[in-house]
């Protein structure tokens, strides 16, 4: 599975309200789910360095871009 894949999976598990993007609970369970990591502050990190355009969610392409640095 290629990275792109792995965003369009976890985009149709994930975002619970399919409206496109994760949301700041919807990213607290991806977080917990891919780096076995709990916690709203860990989470909180990661949103504050991958929502590239500040609107409080994770599109496709900032978890994509999530994905390829983090080595996931």
């Amino acid at each position: 599975m290629n990275e792109s894949q792995m965003v369009d999976e976890l985009f149709e598990i994930y975002d619970k309200n399919q409206d496109g993007v994760i949301s700041r609970g919807e990213f607290i369970e991806l977080i917990d789910c891919l780096l076995d990591e709990k916690g709203a502050h860990v989470s909180s990190q990661l949103l504050a360095r991958f929502d590239t355009n500040h609107d409080g969610v994770i599109s496709k392409s900032e978890l994509l871009a999530m994905i390829k640095e983090m080595q996931l």
